[in-house]
C-alpha cells in the first residue's frame, strides 16, 4: 500500500508530460514501410491482376493517405493498364487515375480524376513526379 502511494504522489505535479516524450508528425504512417523488392514482380500485370491496390507492400501506406477517397481511387485504378518501369520509377496509369512508385525511397504519389478535378495524394516529404 505505500508503494501505490508512494507512485501515485509522483504523479500529482503540474507537468503532464515527461521530458523526453516526443509528439508524432501528422504525416506518419502507422506501419514501417515493407519489403518494396516484391513489387518488381508486379511490373507488366495490371493492378487488377497483382494486388498492386489491395494486398501489396504499399497498400496499408496508400490507403491511409487517401483515406476517404480509398474506395473511389482503388476503383479507378482496376482500369489501370500494366505497371510499367521508367527509370526507377514504376507508374501505372488508368483513363481515371494514376500511381507512380518510387521503390528506393519507399515513397508514392497518386491521383485521382473525378467531376472534373484532379486530387492527389503523395508520401509526406517525397519528391516522386507525377507521370508523364
Amino acid at each position: 500500500m505505500l508503494l501505490l502511494v508512494v507512485s501515485l504522489s509522483a504523479c500529482s505535479g503540474e507537468d503532464k508530460w515527461a521530458d523526453n516524450s516526443v509528439t508524432p508528425s501528422l504525416n506518419q504512417m502507422a506501419e514501417a514501410p515493407g519489403d518494396w523488392t516484391a513489387l518488381d514482380g508486379m511490373v507488366g500485370r495490371r493492378p487488377s491482376e497483382s494486388g498492386l491496390i489491395d494486398t501489396s507492400t504499399i497498400s496499408v501506406d496508400l490507403n491511409a493517405r487517401l483515406g476517404a477517397s480509398a474506395k473511389a481511387y482503388r476503383n479507378a485504378m482496376m482500369a489501370a493498364g500494366p505497371l510499367t518501369r521508367r527509370g526507377k520509377y514504376m507508374v501505372a496509369e488508368a483513363p481515371d487515375a494514376w500511381l507512380v512508385l518510387d521503390p528506393e525511397g519507399h515513397a508514392f504519389r497518386a491521383g485521382l480524376r473525378r467531376n472534373g478535378q484532379v486530387e492527389e495524394w503523395s508520401t509526406a516529404g517525397a519528391e516522386v513526379p507525377r507521370p508523364d
